[in-house]
């Protein structure tokens, strides 16, 4: 997986926890909230499009979530 898709992954994960957008740029290094909501908000486009397909990691990940979520 490409460095810049992990961190995009990551903030997606980490909003998937609950952390607030703030948090997340905290922990990633950036000094607002922008470019975690500008992540997220393109793996989320990614997930929901389903073409091209995603990636093998994501598709981990996002399992990883449903089923805390249905839990």
């Amino acid at each position: 997986m490409a460095k810049n898709l992990k961190r995009y992954y990551q903030a997606w994960e980490l909003r998937q926890q609950g952390k607030k957008l703030r948090e997340i740029a905290q922990i990633m290094g950036f000094k607002t909230g922008e470019w975690p909501r500008y992540m997220i908000a393109y793996v989320n486009f990614r997930i929901k499009r389903k073409f091209p397909p995603i990636s093998k990691e994501l598709t981990k990940i996002v399992l990883k979530y449903k089923k805390l979520k249905s839990e």
